[in-house]
Protein backbone atom coordinates (compact mmCIF):
# COMPACT_ATOMS: atom_id res chain seq x y z
CA UNK A 1 0.00 0.00 0.00
CA UNK A 2 2.81 2.47 1.16
CA UNK A 3 4.74 1.59 -2.47
CA UNK A 4 1.61 2.48 -4.22
CA UNK A 5 1.31 5.93 -2.87
CA UNK A 6 4.92 6.28 -2.94
CA UNK A 7 5.07 5.59 -6.67
CA UNK A 8 1.69 7.95 -7.38
CA UNK A 9 3.36 10.70 -5.79
CA UNK A 10 6.58 10.24 -7.98
CA UNK A 11 4.51 10.56 -10.75
CA UNK A 12 2.94 13.38 -9.73
CA UNK A 13 6.32 15.02 -8.80
CA UNK A 14 7.44 14.40 -12.54
CA UNK A 15 4.02 15.67 -14.06
CA UNK A 16 4.31 18.45 -12.33
CA UNK A 17 8.10 19.50 -12.95
CA UNK A 18 7.10 18.74 -16.91
CA UNK A 19 4.26 21.10 -17.05
CA UNK A 20 6.58 23.90 -15.46
CA UNK A 21 9.20 23.11 -18.09
CA UNK A 22 6.43 22.73 -21.37
CA UNK A 23 4.69 26.27 -19.72
CA UNK A 24 8.46 28.29 -19.60
CA UNK A 25 8.76 26.59 -23.30
CA UNK A 26 5.74 27.64 -24.62
CA UNK A 27 6.04 31.05 -23.01
CA UNK A 28 9.78 32.22 -24.40
CA UNK A 29 9.16 34.41 -28.19
CA UNK A 30 12.43 35.80 -29.51
CA UNK A 31 13.22 39.60 -29.49
CA UNK A 32 11.59 41.47 -32.06
CA UNK A 33 14.72 43.10 -32.70
CA UNK A 34 16.13 39.88 -34.35
CA UNK A 35 13.17 39.18 -36.23
CA UNK A 36 13.57 39.19 -40.04
CA UNK A 37 10.75 41.16 -40.76
CA UNK A 38 9.61 41.02 -44.58
CA UNK A 39 7.37 43.88 -44.64
CA UNK A 40 6.65 44.06 -47.95
CA UNK A 41 6.32 40.86 -50.68
CA UNK A 42 8.51 40.52 -53.51
CA UNK A 43 7.40 43.65 -55.89
CA UNK A 44 6.46 42.92 -59.85
CA UNK A 45 9.18 43.60 -62.62
CA UNK A 46 9.71 47.18 -62.92
CA UNK A 47 8.52 49.02 -65.85
CA UNK A 48 11.19 48.82 -68.43
CA UNK A 49 13.79 51.40 -69.03
CA UNK A 50 14.02 52.25 -72.54
CA UNK A 51 17.51 51.60 -73.40
CA UNK A 52 19.02 49.37 -75.88
CA UNK A 53 20.16 45.85 -75.19
CA UNK A 54 21.54 42.81 -76.69
CA UNK A 55 18.91 40.57 -78.37
CA UNK A 56 19.36 37.20 -80.28
CA UNK A 57 18.20 37.89 -84.17
CA UNK A 58 15.06 37.86 -85.22
CA UNK A 59 13.53 35.24 -87.69
CA UNK A 60 14.06 35.90 -91.34
CA UNK A 61 11.51 38.08 -92.94
CA UNK A 62 11.55 36.34 -96.12
CA UNK A 63 10.87 33.01 -94.23
CA UNK A 64 8.80 31.92 -91.17
CA UNK A 65 11.52 30.31 -88.81
CA UNK A 66 13.80 32.24 -86.41
CA UNK A 67 17.32 32.01 -85.85
CA UNK A 68 18.22 29.58 -82.83
CA UNK A 69 20.04 30.24 -79.99
CA UNK A 70 22.43 28.05 -78.51
CA UNK A 71 22.66 28.19 -74.80
CA UNK A 72 25.63 26.50 -72.38
CA UNK A 73 24.50 23.99 -69.43
CA UNK A 74 23.42 25.09 -66.71
CA UNK A 75 22.21 23.91 -63.24
CA UNK A 76 18.78 24.32 -62.18
CA UNK A 77 18.66 25.15 -58.34
CA UNK A 78 14.89 23.96 -56.72
CA UNK A 79 14.06 24.39 -53.09
CA UNK A 80 10.78 23.32 -51.25
CA UNK A 81 9.48 24.21 -48.34
CA UNK A 82 6.80 22.54 -46.19
CA UNK A 83 5.45 23.98 -42.54
CA UNK A 84 5.61 21.85 -39.15
CA UNK A 85 2.33 19.99 -38.71
CA UNK A 86 0.39 20.96 -35.39
CA UNK A 87 1.03 18.77 -32.17
CA UNK A 88 -2.18 19.42 -30.53
CA UNK A 89 -4.12 16.71 -30.07
CA UNK A 90 -7.69 16.95 -30.93
CA UNK A 91 -10.11 16.59 -28.67
CA UNK A 92 -11.72 13.20 -28.27
CA UNK A 93 -15.17 13.05 -29.84
CA UNK A 94 -18.48 13.27 -27.68
CA UNK A 95 -20.62 10.11 -26.91
CA UNK A 96 -23.89 10.62 -29.37
CA UNK A 97 -27.24 10.42 -27.42
CA UNK A 98 -29.45 7.69 -28.46
CA UNK A 99 -31.39 10.50 -30.15
CA UNK A 100 -28.53 11.80 -31.80
CA UNK A 101 -27.72 7.83 -32.83
CA UNK A 102 -31.22 7.95 -34.24
CA UNK A 103 -30.70 11.19 -36.34
CA UNK A 104 -27.97 9.24 -38.21
CA UNK A 105 -29.47 6.29 -39.44
CA UNK A 106 -29.83 5.88 -43.09
CA UNK A 107 -32.37 7.56 -45.05
CA UNK A 108 -35.62 6.04 -45.79
CA UNK A 109 -35.64 4.28 -48.89
CA UNK A 110 -38.50 5.35 -51.60
CA UNK A 111 -41.90 5.17 -50.38
CA UNK A 112 -44.15 3.00 -52.34
CA UNK A 113 -47.99 1.51 -52.22
CA UNK A 114 -46.05 -1.82 -51.93
CA UNK A 115 -46.27 -2.51 -48.03
CA UNK A 116 -44.16 -5.07 -46.15
CA UNK A 117 -45.67 -7.48 -44.03
CA UNK A 118 -44.75 -8.38 -40.65
CA UNK A 119 -42.46 -11.96 -40.54
CA UNK A 120 -44.42 -15.04 -40.06
CA UNK A 121 -43.94 -17.28 -36.99
CA UNK A 122 -41.21 -19.46 -36.86
CA UNK A 123 -39.03 -16.97 -39.24
CA UNK A 124 -36.17 -14.82 -38.18
CA UNK A 125 -36.92 -11.21 -38.49
CA UNK A 126 -33.43 -10.62 -39.49
CA UNK A 127 -34.33 -12.34 -42.73
CA UNK A 128 -37.39 -10.78 -43.86
CA UNK A 129 -36.70 -7.56 -42.38
CA UNK A 130 -35.90 -6.31 -46.42
CA UNK A 131 -37.66 -8.71 -48.26
CA UNK A 132 -40.89 -8.15 -50.16
CA UNK A 133 -43.33 -10.86 -49.69
CA UNK A 134 -44.48 -11.33 -53.21
CA UNK A 135 -47.18 -14.27 -51.97
CA UNK A 136 -48.67 -11.47 -50.02
CA UNK A 137 -49.56 -8.78 -51.85
CA UNK A 138 -52.88 -6.77 -51.55
CA UNK A 139 -55.13 -6.51 -55.01
CA UNK A 140 -54.25 -2.54 -54.76
CA UNK A 141 -50.10 -3.32 -54.49
CA UNK A 142 -50.73 -5.82 -57.58
CA UNK A 143 -52.41 -2.57 -59.53
CA UNK A 144 -49.03 -0.27 -58.61
CA UNK A 145 -46.67 -2.40 -59.94
CA UNK A 146 -48.47 -3.47 -63.19
CA UNK A 147 -49.34 0.31 -63.86
CA UNK A 148 -44.89 0.85 -63.22
CA UNK A 149 -44.64 -1.83 -65.78
CA UNK A 150 -47.23 -0.48 -68.35
CA UNK A 151 -45.15 3.06 -68.00
CA UNK A 152 -41.86 1.34 -68.34
CA UNK A 153 -42.16 -0.69 -71.25
CA UNK A 154 -44.46 2.25 -72.47
CA UNK A 155 -41.35 4.31 -72.73
CA UNK A 156 -39.44 1.26 -73.68
CA UNK A 157 -41.23 0.39 -76.38
CA UNK A 158 -42.66 3.88 -77.37
CA UNK A 159 -46.11 2.41 -77.83
CA UNK A 160 -49.51 3.63 -76.22
CA UNK A 161 -51.11 1.73 -73.59
CA UNK A 162 -54.79 3.05 -72.63
CA UNK A 163 -54.36 3.75 -68.79
CA UNK A 164 -54.95 0.91 -66.52
CA UNK A 165 -58.39 0.38 -64.75
CA UNK A 166 -59.27 -1.19 -61.14
CA UNK A 167 -59.68 -4.90 -62.75
CA UNK A 168 -57.66 -4.61 -65.58
CA UNK A 169 -54.48 -7.32 -65.79
CA UNK A 170 -51.98 -8.55 -68.21
CA UNK A 171 -54.61 -11.00 -69.60
CA UNK A 172 -56.53 -8.48 -70.68
CA UNK A 173 -53.70 -6.91 -72.69
CA UNK A 174 -53.38 -10.27 -74.38
CA UNK A 175 -56.95 -10.68 -75.01
CA UNK A 176 -56.82 -7.45 -76.66
CA UNK A 177 -53.29 -8.07 -78.83
CA UNK A 178 -55.12 -11.85 -79.74
CA UNK A 179 -58.80 -11.06 -80.64
CA UNK A 180 -58.97 -14.32 -82.84
CA UNK A 181 -58.35 -16.34 -79.60
CA UNK A 182 -61.37 -16.90 -77.21
CA UNK A 183 -60.33 -15.28 -73.73
CA UNK A 184 -60.81 -17.48 -70.54
CA UNK A 185 -63.87 -16.36 -68.06
CA UNK A 186 -62.58 -13.81 -65.48
CA UNK A 187 -61.14 -14.42 -62.53
CA UNK A 188 -61.96 -13.23 -59.06
CA UNK A 189 -59.36 -10.49 -58.34
CA UNK A 190 -57.73 -12.40 -55.44
CA UNK A 191 -56.95 -15.01 -58.20
CA UNK A 192 -55.77 -12.86 -60.92
CA UNK A 193 -52.01 -14.51 -60.64
CA UNK A 194 -51.18 -17.51 -59.33
CA UNK A 195 -48.00 -16.29 -58.67
CA UNK A 196 -48.96 -13.19 -56.74
CA UNK A 197 -51.77 -14.04 -55.40
CA UNK A 198 -53.58 -12.44 -52.11
CA UNK A 199 -52.96 -14.97 -49.64
CA UNK A 200 -51.47 -18.27 -49.09
CA UNK A 201 -54.68 -19.53 -48.17
CA UNK A 202 -56.38 -18.66 -51.36
CA UNK A 203 -53.26 -20.78 -53.12
CA UNK A 204 -54.18 -23.65 -51.20
CA UNK A 205 -57.99 -23.71 -50.92
CA UNK A 206 -59.25 -23.45 -54.60
CA UNK A 207 -57.53 -24.11 -57.92
CA UNK A 208 -55.58 -21.71 -60.39
CA UNK A 209 -55.63 -21.84 -64.07
CA UNK A 210 -52.55 -21.75 -65.18
CA UNK A 211 -52.35 -18.36 -67.41
CA UNK A 212 -49.05 -16.72 -66.53
CA UNK A 213 -47.99 -18.12 -70.47
CA UNK A 214 -50.57 -14.84 -71.38
CA UNK A 215 -48.32 -12.38 -70.41
CA UNK A 216 -44.80 -13.49 -71.43
CA UNK A 217 -45.89 -14.37 -75.15
CA UNK A 218 -47.51 -11.27 -76.33
CA UNK A 219 -48.19 -11.29 -79.39
CA UNK A 220 -46.11 -7.83 -80.06
CA UNK A 221 -43.00 -9.09 -79.58
CA UNK A 222 -43.04 -11.03 -82.77
CA UNK A 223 -44.30 -7.60 -84.94
CA UNK A 224 -41.44 -5.46 -82.74
CA UNK A 225 -38.78 -8.00 -83.74
CA UNK A 226 -39.71 -8.23 -87.85
CA UNK A 227 -40.07 -4.26 -87.63
CA UNK A 228 -36.27 -3.92 -86.27
CA UNK A 229 -35.43 -1.80 -83.26
CA UNK A 230 -37.81 0.62 -82.37
CA UNK A 231 -37.22 4.45 -82.41
CA UNK A 232 -35.70 5.63 -79.26
CA UNK A 233 -37.92 7.99 -77.45
CA UNK A 234 -37.55 11.79 -77.87
CA UNK A 235 -37.64 12.38 -74.12
CA UNK A 236 -34.43 10.10 -73.62
CA UNK A 237 -32.36 11.91 -76.39
CA UNK A 238 -29.94 14.30 -74.70
CA UNK A 239 -30.03 18.04 -75.67
CA UNK A 240 -27.62 18.13 -78.84
CA UNK A 241 -26.60 22.12 -79.69
CA UNK A 242 -23.55 22.64 -82.23
CA UNK A 243 -21.00 24.86 -80.87
CA UNK A 244 -21.72 28.80 -81.86
CA UNK A 245 -20.20 30.06 -85.21
CA UNK A 246 -18.62 25.92 -85.74
CA UNK A 247 -18.23 24.88 -89.47
CA UNK A 248 -18.67 22.33 -90.99
CA UNK A 249 -15.50 21.76 -92.71
CA UNK A 250 -13.54 23.27 -89.24
CA UNK A 251 -11.88 20.02 -89.07
CA UNK A 252 -10.17 20.15 -92.35
CA UNK A 253 -8.40 23.08 -92.15
CA UNK A 254 -4.89 22.70 -91.29
CA UNK A 255 -1.70 25.69 -89.85
CA UNK A 256 1.31 26.41 -91.62
CA UNK A 257 3.13 26.53 -88.06
CA UNK A 258 4.37 24.59 -86.06
CA UNK A 259 6.19 22.53 -89.04
CA UNK A 260 3.68 19.02 -89.91
CA UNK A 261 5.80 16.57 -88.39
CA UNK A 262 5.83 12.30 -88.85
CA UNK A 263 5.29 10.73 -85.28
CA UNK A 264 2.81 13.40 -83.27
CA UNK A 265 5.70 15.81 -82.65
CA UNK A 266 9.11 17.38 -83.73
CA UNK A 267 10.90 15.82 -80.29
CA UNK A 268 9.44 12.48 -81.45
CA UNK A 269 10.70 12.53 -84.84
CA UNK A 270 14.19 13.55 -83.85
CA UNK A 271 13.76 10.40 -81.67
CA UNK A 272 13.21 8.40 -83.98
CA UNK A 273 16.85 9.85 -85.87
CA UNK A 274 18.52 8.05 -83.01
CA UNK A 275 17.09 4.90 -83.07
CA UNK A 276 18.99 1.52 -83.33
CA UNK A 277 17.02 0.94 -86.58
CA UNK A 278 18.02 3.99 -88.44
CA UNK A 279 20.96 4.08 -90.71
CA UNK A 280 23.12 7.03 -90.61
CA UNK A 281 24.93 7.88 -93.95
CA UNK A 282 27.81 9.43 -92.04
CA UNK A 283 30.22 9.73 -88.71
CA UNK A 284 28.51 13.61 -88.72
CA UNK A 285 28.90 13.39 -84.83
CA UNK A 286 32.99 13.45 -85.23
CA UNK A 287 33.07 16.40 -87.05
CA UNK A 288 34.49 19.67 -85.54
CA UNK A 289 31.34 21.43 -84.97
CA UNK A 290 28.36 18.38 -85.03
CA UNK A 291 25.45 20.74 -83.55
CA UNK A 292 22.48 20.26 -84.67
CA UNK A 293 22.70 16.83 -86.50
CA UNK A 294 21.64 16.35 -90.17
CA UNK A 295 18.17 15.92 -89.13
CA UNK A 296 17.98 19.69 -88.00
CA UNK A 297 20.25 21.34 -90.05
CA UNK A 298 18.73 24.52 -91.56
CA UNK A 299 15.78 24.28 -88.97
CA UNK A 300 15.06 27.55 -87.45
CA UNK A 301 11.58 26.50 -85.54
CA UNK A 302 14.46 25.19 -82.59
CA UNK A 303 16.35 26.13 -79.64
CA UNK A 304 19.25 23.88 -78.93
CA UNK A 305 21.96 23.61 -76.12
CA UNK A 306 25.02 21.18 -76.42
CA UNK A 307 28.37 20.12 -75.43
CA UNK A 308 30.99 17.41 -75.97
CA UNK A 309 33.08 15.80 -73.33
CA UNK A 310 35.50 13.01 -73.54
CA UNK A 311 36.87 10.46 -71.19
CA UNK A 312 39.91 8.61 -71.70
CA UNK A 313 39.66 6.94 -75.53
CA UNK A 314 35.59 7.85 -75.37
CA UNK A 315 33.45 10.97 -76.54
CA UNK A 316 30.06 12.16 -75.88
CA UNK A 317 28.06 15.05 -77.58
CA UNK A 318 24.90 15.54 -76.22
CA UNK A 319 22.60 17.91 -76.86
CA UNK A 320 18.73 19.14 -75.85
CA UNK A 321 16.31 20.98 -78.26
CA UNK A 322 13.09 22.83 -78.05
CA UNK A 323 11.05 23.11 -81.07
CA UNK A 324 8.30 25.36 -81.97
CA UNK A 325 5.57 22.47 -80.76
CA UNK A 326 6.98 23.20 -77.32
CA UNK A 327 8.17 19.67 -77.22
CA UNK A 328 11.56 18.45 -76.31
CA UNK A 329 14.32 16.44 -77.07
CA UNK A 330 18.01 15.21 -75.41
CA UNK A 331 20.28 13.28 -77.44
CA UNK A 332 23.55 12.02 -76.88
CA UNK A 333 26.53 10.03 -79.23
CA UNK A 334 29.30 7.89 -77.87
CA UNK A 335 32.20 6.86 -79.86
CA UNK A 336 35.84 6.33 -79.90
CA UNK A 337 38.20 9.36 -80.07
CA UNK A 338 40.54 9.64 -82.34
CA UNK A 339 39.93 6.52 -85.09
CA UNK A 340 37.62 6.41 -87.77
CA UNK A 341 33.88 3.84 -86.50
CA UNK A 342 31.15 2.29 -88.75
CA UNK A 343 28.14 5.01 -87.38
CA UNK A 344 25.88 2.00 -87.49
CA UNK A 345 28.02 -0.45 -85.45
CA UNK A 346 26.03 -0.61 -81.99
CA UNK A 347 28.89 -1.87 -80.23
CA UNK A 348 31.48 0.88 -80.98
CA UNK A 349 29.13 3.97 -81.58
CA UNK A 350 26.15 4.05 -79.03
CA UNK A 351 23.44 6.31 -79.60
CA UNK A 352 20.93 7.38 -77.24
CA UNK A 353 17.70 9.78 -77.25
CA UNK A 354 15.04 10.44 -74.80
CA UNK A 355 11.86 13.27 -75.25
CA UNK A 356 8.89 14.74 -74.10
CA UNK A 357 5.62 15.24 -76.26
CA UNK A 358 3.89 18.54 -77.15
CA UNK A 359 2.46 19.60 -73.87
CA UNK A 360 -1.07 19.50 -73.26
CA UNK A 361 -4.19 22.98 -72.77
CA UNK A 362 -4.09 24.59 -69.66
CA UNK A 363 -7.05 24.70 -67.76
CA UNK A 364 -8.41 28.21 -66.54
CA UNK A 365 -7.03 28.58 -63.12
CA UNK A 366 -3.67 27.94 -64.82
CA UNK A 367 -4.25 30.29 -67.49
CA UNK A 368 -5.04 33.03 -65.19
CA UNK A 369 -2.03 32.43 -63.36
CA UNK A 370 0.15 33.23 -66.13
CA UNK A 371 -1.64 36.08 -67.05
CA UNK A 372 -1.54 37.33 -63.94
CA UNK A 373 2.40 36.90 -63.68
CA UNK A 374 3.62 37.75 -66.98
CA UNK A 375 0.42 39.61 -68.77
CA UNK A 376 0.90 43.51 -67.60
CA UNK A 377 4.42 43.52 -67.71
CA UNK A 378 4.72 41.98 -71.14
CA UNK A 379 1.86 44.85 -71.90
CA UNK A 380 3.53 47.76 -70.43
CA UNK A 381 6.84 46.60 -71.35
CA UNK A 382 5.57 47.13 -75.24
CA UNK A 383 3.34 49.96 -74.18
CA UNK A 384 6.55 51.64 -72.68
CA UNK A 385 8.12 52.32 -76.59
CA UNK A 386 4.55 53.40 -77.63
CA UNK A 387 5.08 56.98 -78.88
CA UNK A 388 8.66 57.44 -78.48
CA UNK A 389 10.10 57.46 -82.09
CA UNK A 390 12.62 54.91 -80.94
CA UNK A 391 12.41 51.11 -81.95
CA UNK A 392 12.55 48.10 -79.29
CA UNK A 393 16.28 46.55 -80.14
CA UNK A 394 16.40 46.52 -84.14
CA UNK A 395 12.88 47.32 -85.07
CA UNK A 396 11.51 44.34 -86.03
CA UNK A 397 8.07 42.92 -85.15
CA UNK A 398 9.40 40.37 -83.65
CA UNK A 399 11.75 42.10 -81.33
CA UNK A 400 8.83 43.29 -79.66
CA UNK A 401 7.65 40.19 -78.15
CA UNK A 402 10.89 38.37 -77.86
CA UNK A 403 12.72 41.57 -75.73
CA UNK A 404 9.51 41.58 -73.52
CA UNK A 405 9.94 38.13 -71.93
CA UNK A 406 13.31 38.14 -71.78
CA UNK A 407 12.96 41.45 -69.80
CA UNK A 408 10.79 39.21 -67.91
CA UNK A 409 13.62 36.41 -67.38
CA UNK A 410 15.76 38.87 -66.04
CA UNK A 411 14.03 39.04 -62.62
CA UNK A 412 14.79 35.43 -60.47
CA UNK A 413 12.06 35.81 -58.26
CA UNK A 414 10.01 35.20 -61.44
CA UNK A 415 9.74 31.90 -62.51
CA UNK A 416 11.03 31.69 -66.56
CA UNK A 417 8.68 32.13 -69.46
CA UNK A 418 8.68 30.14 -72.35
CA UNK A 419 10.93 32.12 -75.20
CA UNK A 420 9.95 33.19 -78.10
CA UNK A 421 10.73 29.91 -80.62
CA UNK A 422 10.25 31.12 -83.65
CA UNK A 423 6.47 32.02 -84.16
CA UNK A 424 5.92 30.42 -80.53
CA UNK A 425 5.83 32.59 -77.87
CA UNK A 426 3.92 30.36 -75.15
CA UNK A 427 0.57 28.63 -74.68
CA UNK A 428 -1.62 28.74 -77.84
CA UNK A 429 -4.70 30.27 -77.05
CA UNK A 430 -6.36 30.57 -80.23
CA UNK A 431 -5.96 29.41 -84.10
CA UNK A 432 -7.62 30.72 -87.66
CA UNK A 433 -7.21 31.44 -91.05
CA UNK A 434 -9.41 32.74 -93.87
CA UNK A 435 -8.71 31.08 -97.19
CA UNK A 436 -9.75 34.30 -99.53
CA UNK A 437 -12.40 36.68 -100.25
CA UNK A 438 -15.98 35.91 -99.87
CA UNK A 439 -15.01 32.42 -98.60
CA UNK A 440 -15.39 31.57 -94.95
CA UNK A 441 -13.45 31.81 -92.01
CA UNK A 442 -12.34 28.79 -89.46
CA UNK A 443 -10.76 28.59 -86.39
CA UNK A 444 -9.78 26.99 -83.00
CA UNK A 445 -10.06 27.92 -79.05
CA UNK A 446 -7.48 25.94 -76.79
CA UNK A 447 -7.40 26.23 -72.98
CA UNK A 448 -9.43 26.43 -70.71
CA UNK A 449 -10.01 30.31 -70.26
CA UNK A 450 -12.57 32.07 -72.01
CA UNK A 451 -10.74 35.54 -73.63
CA UNK A 452 -8.15 36.82 -75.12
CA UNK A 453 -6.27 39.00 -72.17
CA UNK A 454 -3.66 41.89 -72.18
CA UNK A 455 0.12 40.82 -72.95
CA UNK A 456 -1.40 37.64 -75.22
CA UNK A 457 0.78 37.86 -78.58
CA UNK A 458 -0.29 37.40 -81.50
CA UNK A 459 1.24 36.51 -84.74
CA UNK A 460 0.12 37.05 -88.48
CA UNK A 461 1.30 34.89 -91.81
CA UNK A 462 0.24 37.16 -94.82
CA UNK A 463 -2.90 38.32 -93.54
CA UNK A 464 -5.23 40.88 -95.49
CA UNK A 465 -7.77 42.62 -93.43
CA UNK A 466 -10.98 44.56 -95.28
CA UNK A 467 -10.45 47.90 -93.05
CA UNK A 468 -12.38 50.86 -93.30
CA UNK A 469 -11.96 54.79 -92.15
CA UNK A 470 -15.33 56.55 -92.37
CA UNK A 471 -16.08 56.76 -95.90
CA UNK A 472 -13.08 54.63 -97.07
CA UNK A 473 -12.56 51.05 -97.44
CA UNK A 474 -8.77 49.84 -97.90
CA UNK A 475 -7.13 46.44 -97.51
CA UNK A 476 -4.32 46.20 -94.72
CA UNK A 477 -1.59 43.24 -95.69
CA UNK A 478 0.10 41.99 -92.02
CA UNK A 479 2.80 39.81 -92.62
CA UNK A 480 5.84 39.52 -95.10
CA UNK A 481 5.54 37.17 -94.55
CA UNK A 482 5.00 37.18 -90.61
CA UNK A 483 4.17 39.97 -87.88
CA UNK A 484 4.36 39.94 -84.55
CA UNK A 485 2.35 42.55 -82.12
CA UNK A 486 1.47 42.42 -78.34
CA UNK A 487 -2.23 42.93 -77.45
CA UNK A 488 -2.62 45.27 -74.83
CA UNK A 489 -6.58 44.99 -73.90
CA UNK A 490 -8.66 42.12 -73.28
CA UNK A 491 -10.93 40.45 -76.17
CA UNK A 492 -13.87 38.41 -75.44
CA UNK A 493 -15.64 36.24 -77.28
CA UNK A 494 -18.88 36.86 -78.43
CA UNK A 495 -19.46 33.11 -78.22
CA UNK A 496 -18.96 30.74 -75.10
CA UNK A 497 -15.50 29.04 -75.72
CA UNK A 498 -14.01 25.90 -74.59
CA UNK A 499 -10.96 23.36 -75.40
CA UNK A 500 -11.02 22.35 -78.95
CA UNK A 501 -14.32 24.38 -80.16
CA UNK A 502 -14.86 25.85 -83.61
CA UNK A 503 -14.66 29.72 -82.95
CA UNK A 504 -13.78 31.67 -86.15
CA UNK A 505 -11.82 35.04 -86.04
CA UNK A 506 -14.92 37.03 -86.47
CA UNK A 507 -16.19 35.73 -82.86
CA UNK A 508 -12.87 37.69 -81.46
CA UNK A 509 -14.21 40.72 -82.18
CA UNK A 510 -11.18 43.48 -82.34
CA UNK A 511 -7.77 43.58 -81.07
CA UNK A 512 -5.79 46.14 -80.00
CA UNK A 513 -2.19 45.78 -80.34
CA UNK A 514 1.06 47.46 -80.35
CA UNK A 515 3.57 46.99 -82.74
CA UNK A 516 5.98 48.62 -84.71
CA UNK A 517 8.07 47.64 -88.23
CA UNK A 518 11.31 49.31 -88.94
CA UNK A 519 10.80 47.66 -92.22
CA UNK A 520 8.19 50.44 -93.33
CA UNK A 521 9.25 53.11 -90.79
CA UNK A 522 6.88 52.52 -88.66
CA UNK A 523 8.10 53.11 -84.91
CA UNK A 524 6.11 51.33 -81.91
CA UNK A 525 2.38 52.45 -82.00
CA UNK A 526 -0.83 51.10 -81.14
CA UNK A 527 -3.46 49.92 -83.61
CA UNK A 528 -6.37 48.26 -83.72
CA UNK A 529 -7.65 45.35 -86.22
CA UNK A 530 -11.84 44.12 -86.85
CA UNK A 531 -10.77 40.46 -87.40
CA UNK A 532 -14.60 40.28 -88.99
CA UNK A 533 -12.49 41.89 -91.73
CA UNK A 534 -10.36 39.07 -92.05
CA UNK A 535 -10.45 37.81 -95.50
CA UNK A 536 -6.77 36.30 -96.20
CA UNK A 537 -4.20 34.24 -93.85
CA UNK A 538 -3.22 32.69 -90.82
CA UNK A 539 -3.09 34.18 -87.25
CA UNK A 540 -2.21 32.27 -83.85
CA UNK A 541 -2.54 34.44 -80.24
CA UNK A 542 -0.14 32.91 -77.35
CA UNK A 543 0.09 33.06 -73.70
CA UNK A 544 3.09 34.15 -71.84
CA UNK A 545 3.53 30.58 -69.10
CA UNK A 546 5.90 29.25 -67.41
CA UNK A 547 8.60 26.93 -68.81
CA UNK A 548 8.81 24.65 -66.15
CA UNK A 549 5.50 24.46 -65.61
CA UNK A 550 3.99 23.87 -68.77
CA UNK A 551 7.16 22.42 -70.90
CA UNK A 552 7.98 20.55 -68.12
CA UNK A 553 11.56 21.77 -67.64
CA UNK A 554 14.52 24.59 -68.75
CA UNK A 555 15.90 23.64 -71.71
CA UNK A 556 19.75 22.56 -70.81
CA UNK A 557 22.10 20.18 -73.17
CA UNK A 558 21.26 17.25 -70.63
CA UNK A 559 17.92 16.07 -69.40
CA UNK A 560 17.50 17.47 -65.41
CA UNK A 561 17.06 15.82 -62.92
CA UNK A 562 13.55 14.52 -62.20
CA UNK A 563 12.12 15.18 -65.74
CA UNK A 564 10.03 12.29 -67.03
CA UNK A 565 10.98 11.66 -70.34
CA UNK A 566 10.11 9.41 -72.41
CA UNK A 567 11.67 6.60 -74.49
CA UNK A 568 11.04 4.64 -77.48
Amino acid sequence: MLSDLKQKATKAKDYGVHKMVTTKEHMKSQPSNKINWDRKPAPPPPPPARQKSTFAPPPSRNSSVSVRSQASTSEIDTSSSSSPASSAQPAPPRRPTHQETMSLAPPPRRSSSIARTGPRAGEENSTDMDRIDWANLSQEDKEVLFSWLDEFFARYLNLAMPPRSAHRTVETIAKEEKPAKPSPPPMPSSRRHPSISASPASRTSSPVPILAPAPIVAAAAPRIATAGPPPIPKWTRPDQRPPASSSAHDELFTMSHPSPTTHGSSALDLAHYFAPWTTWDSAWYAELNPLPPPPLKGNGELRYAGATQQYESTKTVYSGVLFADLSMCWWSVSFPAGRASDPNDAQSVQRFAEYLPRPRALDRAALLEAHSTYGETVAAFAESFEGTGQYCARGECWDLAHEALEYVSQFDYVPKPVPSTSRTHGHLIFCGKATGKGRPQYGRWRGGDDRVRRGDIVEWRRVSLSMSSGQYAYTQWLGDPDHTAVIVSDAVPRVAVTDGQSVLPADLGTLEVVEQSVGTGKTPHRSTYVLSGLEEGEMWIYRPVSMEAYVGCLLDSKRPDGVNALVL
